[in-house]
């Protein structure tokens, strides 16, 4: 939630110049860029800082280390970004979202880190997480970049004065 908030305050410079329509134009056409990546039809990379965080994070003791690992993990300042869907969401935050869907995205991207790593814990080895994962990955990719783009045209209906949805 941090980071969300601190995108979309950040974002709010980038959009202040921006009409409302330009704004959704360019989240359209990013969303639409990162959703053909998504279903594997183009592949380029996308920043990330792919390291694990390190456990020497946790000599700050116990509650400032495992803060600072929450948050470098959430932020995705120290790990591996396996979707593009974040990198979407970061453009849609930055240019249209207001403060509570900042929120709601923020629990929203937790929520997805921590399932990941909850749902592992049915599996006994890591090679069984990983072939599970291996052999879901493209319904899991088609499914979440179909909600994805769904959750997008909801929250830029009420900017754009389509009736019947958004806010």
């Amino acid at each position: 939630m941090i980071s969300a908030l601190g995108i979309m305050l950040v974002g709010s410079l980038l959009r202040w110049p921006l009409p409302v329509p330009v704004a959704a134009g360019l989240v359209i056409a990013w969303t639409a860029v990162i959703l053909v990546r998504e279903l594997g039809l183009v592949s380029f990379a996308l920043p990330q800082n792919a390291r694990l965080v390190p456990e020497t994070v946790f000599r700050h003791g116990p509650v400032l280390g495992p803060m600072q690992f929450g948050i470098e993990m959430g932020t995705g300042m120290r790990t591996f970004v396996t979707s593009g869907l974040p990198y979407a969401l970061l453009v849609a935050l930055a240019l249209v979202a207001d403060p509570w869907q900042a929120l709601l995205a923020g629990l929203g991207f937790g929520a997805g880190r921590a399932l990941m790593t909850l749902s592992s814990l049915g599996y006994g080895a890591d090679a069984e997480w990983d072939d599970a994962w291996v052999a879901h990955q493209r319904a899991l990719h088609v499914a979440l970049a179909a909600l994805y783009a769904l959750a997008t045209v909801v929250v830029l209906a009420g900017p754009l004065g389509i009736p019947g949805l958004g806010g």
